[in-house]
């Protein structure tokens, strides 16, 4: 009899059907992994203490970078543990791609998950994981290489998994940027390329302070308040050069995947960043090149469509959640135009002025 060469196996994928139990494994075996292998952060932010596991050194170096500690002994609202495990440690496996041969929709992919109470996200590109259990608190990154997650997080690591945690606890992380006057600020809105990180900078260069530039905590109530998260700002090259940002605070600074930079706050105003902002209003920002900038009501419908669809979108599960709570805060807050000059000390004084002035109700 001849024997016959027989092929391997075709690795093992996932689809929708396989998805739930996939997730569940990944989780199970990520919260017995040993310790002993691992390296734990643990993180005070604002409303959530947060652990993360890792052997990458250059993951946690981001970590502690990134975040930003809570400065008040306030209410902590939830805890988060996170695994951040990848195919070259010893005993994880390679993150599972989709079957391409199956349909994949965010939307069913959400729906799957949420009918037995779980959350996650795939990146196809380079295949990687994560999932999210709110019940527990616990969750993993399964990734192909230690800094192998999603391009668009070096300036906002793990998230998903912060924004799934708040949730969990009725707050929101919010796709927004934030400028201040003491305590009373404004949520800067609108879709990628308006200005909103641009204003960010020329504010807190000449004098305001801000919660963040592009994912910020809310905390619905009244009043609305804002809180900081990570520590980054990102900014083109046309917008560095506008805002007369000195070369010092881009030493080793790299243009990021969307072709920005990426530095911290406290190279360009060393206490800009505050713990908190009473938010009053949303400013819509426009590249309008006017010789002075100009501040002009604005119907709270805008307000909601520069806010909303991105805040959802852009953070997958949870989103009929996160539409009504976003839409109630569109409702709450007045809305205005901010049509931008080009001098961005003007801008930061434009903006300070509405910012102190007291009848926003107005709008």
């Amino acid at each position: 009899m001849i024997a016959t060469a027989t092929s391997a196996p075709p690795p093992a994928t996932v689809s929708l059907d396989s998805l739930v139990e996939y997730a569940q494994d990944r989780l199970k075996a990520a919260a017995s992994y040993p310790k002993e292998c691992l390296k734990r952060h643990d993180f005070a932010l604002a409303h959530l203490d947060l652990t993360v596991w890792s052997s990458s050194d250059a993951l946690s170096d981001l970590f502690q970078k990134s975040f930003v500690s809570r400065q008040e002994k306030g209410s902590v609202a939830g805890r988060a543990i996170v695994f951040a495990l990848d195919a070259e440690m010893e005993g994880w496996d390679r993150p599972r791609e989709w079957n391409i041969k199956t349909k994949f929709t965010s939307r069913a992919f959400d729906r799957n998950l949420a009918e037995v109470n779980l959350r996650g996200f795939y990146f196809h590109e380079v295949p990687s994981w994560q999932l999210f259990d709110p019940v527990s608190g616990v969750g993993v990154a399964s990734l192909l290489a230690p800094l192998g997650i999603p391009p668009w997080e070096s300036s906002s690591p793990l998230r998903l998994f912060l924004h799934w945690a708040y949730s969990a606890a009725d707050l929101r992380l919010t796709h927004a940027a934030t400028l201040g006057v003491g305590r009373r600020g404004a949520l800067i809105v609108g879709a990628s390329g308006s200005g909103k990180s641009g204003t960010t900078l020329a504010g807190l260069m000449n004098g305001l302070n801000s919660v963040g530039d592009d994912y910020v905590l809310i905390e619905p109530g009244a009043p609305i308040v804002a809180y900081p998260v990570f520590c980054t700002l990102k900014q083109d090259v046309g917008g560095v050069r506008r805002a007369g940002l000195p070369e010092t605070v881009l030493d080793g600074a790299q243009l990021n995947w969307h072709g920005k930079f990426e530095f911290d706050v406290s190279k360009v105003a060393p206490h800009g960043l505050v713990d908190h902002l009473e938010i009053g209003a949303i400013l819509i920002p426009e590249i309008a090149r006017l010789p002075r900038t100009r501040i002009e009501p604005a119907a709270r419908r805008e307000g909601a469509l520069s806010l909303v669809p991105s805040g959802v979108l852009q953070l997958p599960g949870d989103g009929t959640k996160g539409f009504r709570l976003l839409s109630e805060i569109a409702r709450q807050l007045p809305a205005f135009k901010l049509r931008l000059s080009e001098d961005p000390v003007e801008i930061a004084e434009a903006i300070a002025s509405f910012l102190s002035h007291e009848a926003w109700d107005a709008g």
